[in-house]
């Protein structure tokens, strides 16, 4: 327990004088190497090799291509023909932007796999016709960073891809696995824009008539198509998902080039270059990991954490309970995807040991490290939709503080109830 104590303590250290997070997880597994053997014994090529090790999965491949196709989606005007689909569906309800909001996310969750993509790409869209149609810019914005959580949560998931790699459990189960909860996720914070629109009064838009329906979905119908084409290939067993992801990403560039034409040579090259930044910067987190992970399993720290906990903590209720009190703290200081990497080699063996699926897990892990991304003080997508939206940040925090209760909701029902993420796998797959 020392040894995590001290892995832990160097990290958060080395975090908060500012080192990035891939270098401070290489840095705490070589102080506490050097505490343990001395400088003259660390086994450097050994580090190498575990660094190495960790980016060297064909699984992984998936992330890059996960990250162009929200990319390509951006820039080729995509984003408006999903918020036309979505105005034309529930736009006439109370508050019908907030609900347009929340299910243009849903819609796009399944091209992106990103919360920051979604909300730096259908952020602008959304929160510009909130505002001109007489919504507070706070609730719009609040709205706005709730909902781009689902986009990490309906497949395709860059999480998803990133857990089932370090988990070894399958990526299509885990994806399969995330639909249901993503969806009801969705549904409550409707629900929630329902009951505050009808306590302000927010404006009801005319129903949409039937052309306009028809036009708007012809419009949308493409690459509405994207995630269908991900996951039906995935289960037919055509592909692996990370063989699905680069052909989303083929599909993708017909329909920006050929099909739209909303993109030149020169903008893709500018696009697959931010892919690229943002994959080594995946990348090196990876590294990291895996010489963080190595570090943990050297020491024996998760059979240790399995021990002292199985010694104490009887019951696997109980045990969900500090797990999920537990990711909630770390999301609150993490990004989801250093968490994932940080919290995945040590807590999948204990919950596996309590008889706990970890596909099970995994979704509520991942649901659990969403919420902190609009949680204070790191909070990824609160800082994004605040720079969109250029409101204060105490406004959005105000304003974002009742969502929080059914994104808690959603979270304990996931957790406690194991037939919403396993009930898709269980029939589709086993």
């Amino acid at each position: 327990m020392t040894i995590l104590i001290a892995l832990f303590g160097t990290l958060l250290l080395l975090m908060a004088i500012g080192v990035p997070v891939a270098f401070a997880m290489i840095g705490s597994s070589i102080a506490v190497l050097a505490a343990n053997r001395g400088l003259d014994s660390i086994p450097y090529e050994m580090l190498a090799q575990r660094t190495l090790y960790g980016v060297n999965s064909f699984t992984l491949l998936a992330i890059p291509a996960f990250l162009l196709i929200g990319r390509l989606m951006n820039a080729s005007g995509i984003s408006d023909r999903v918020f036309n689909v979505a105005r034309v569906m529930v736009g006439h309800l109370r508050g019908g932007l907030g609900h347009v909001n929340v299910l243009s996310s849903m819609i796009f969750a399944g091209m992106s796999g990103s919360a920051v993509a979604d909300a730096g790409g259908l952020g602008p869209v959304m929160i510009k016709a909130m505002d001109r149609d007489g919504y507070g810019r706070g609730f719009s914005a609040a709205v706005t960073a709730s909902s781009a959580t689902i986009g990490p949560i309906i497949p395709p998931s860059i999480p998803a891809v990133i857990y089932g790699a370090l988990a070894n459990v399958s990526i299509a189960a885990v994806f399969l696995g995330s639909i249901i909860p993503g969806v009801l996720m969705g549904l409550s914070l409707m629900a929630l824009v329902a009951i505050i629109s009808h306590r302000r009064g927010y404006p009801v838009a005319l129903r949409a008539s039937i052309a306009q329906v028809l036009t708007a979905v012809m419009q949308g119908f493409l690459p509405m198509l994207t995630p269908v084409i991900i996951v039906a290939g995935i289960l037919s067993g055509l592909f692996t998902p990370t063989e699905a992801s680069v052909i989303a990403v083929a599909y993708c560039l017909v329909i920006a080039f050929l099909v739209y034409r909303t993109i030149t040579l020169s903008e893709l090259w500018a696009i697959c270059r931010d892919t690229a930044v943002d994959t080594a910067a995946l990348l090196a987190i990876i590294a990291g990991s895996a010489l963080y992970a190595w570090v943990l399993a050297r020491y024996q720290v998760t059979t240790q954490i399995v021990e002292a906990l199985t010694a104490t903590v009887e019951s696997k209720y109980l045990l969900l309970i500090l797990l999920t009190l537990f990711i909630l703290v770390v999301g609150m200081f993490i990004d989801s995807v250093p968490a994932l990497f940080l919290l995945t080699p040590i807590l999948v063996p204990l919950v596996t040991s309590y008889g706990i699926d970890p596909v099970h897990f995994g979704v509520a892990m991942i649901f659990n490290l969403m919420i902190g991304l609009v949680t204070p003080p790191v909070g990824t997508v609160l800082f994004t939709v605040q720079k969109v939206a250029d409101i204060p940040f105490s406004e959005l925090v105000r304003e974002i503080m009742p969502f929080y209760i059914p994104l808690l909701g959603m979270l304990l029902a996931i957790t406690f109830i194991p037939g919403l993420v396993l009930f898709l796998p269980e029939l589709l797959l086993r």
